[in-house]
């Protein structure tokens, strides 16, 4: 690999990376798609005024409407619990 690199950047970027996603933004599921939805992590910004507490989950579980129940169960929860380290 060019520059010495033993692992492509694509591939760091997947073992070392999370994304953190907001309610509002369209486009999680082609995020989930595009990453990986286990690399995703959703923000309620609490207890910021402008923020989406309580309402987050609800706003989440509204932009993966129609996804696998895989992907949504990840998106959720998975992605945090392995950030984390949580089991």
């Amino acid at each position: 690999m060019a520059g010495g690199l033993k692992t492509r950047p694509s591939e760091l970027f997947q073992r070392n990376c999370w994304i953190s996603f907001e309610p509002v933004e369209g486009s999680l599921r082609v995020l989930a798609d595009y990453i990986g939805a286990n690399k995703i992590m959703w923000a309620t910004d609490y207890p910021h005024p402008d923020g989406f507490f309580p309402g987050a989950p609800d706003m989440v579980r509204k932009q993966l409407k129609g996804a696998s129940a895989a992907t949504q169960r990840q998106v959720m929860a998975e992605g945090a619990k392995s950030f984390y380290g949580l089991n």
